[in-house]
């Protein structure tokens, strides 16, 4: 049985996969890049977009679970500050 306060001490983070256990040193920034463009180009579609969620929900403080708890509008909401 699970409280809410076994929720609280409960750490979540996105989700990563890394494929190898080293430490890897390139050449130059270029190579660096190429790499990392290289890593994106084979993520599947979904897969960025669940870590674009989870770097939202971060930036702005809100867990999944909160998110999921909100009411659904099919609307999208701007809030900006003057």
């Amino acid at each position: 049985m699970s409280t809410d306060n076994d929720n609280e001490n409960e750490l979540n983070e996105p989700s990563a996969s890394y494929n190898t256990r080293s430490i890897r040193i390139f050449h130059s920034f270029d190579d660096a890049r190429d790499q990392e463009l290289e890593a994106i180009i084979n993520q599947s579609p979904i897969e960025r977009i669940r870590e674009t969620v989870a770097l939202i929900l971060r930036v702005y403080g809100v867990t999944q679970e909160e998110l999921n708890k909100r009411p659904r509008n099919n609307h999208i909401t701007i809030h900006h500050s003057s």
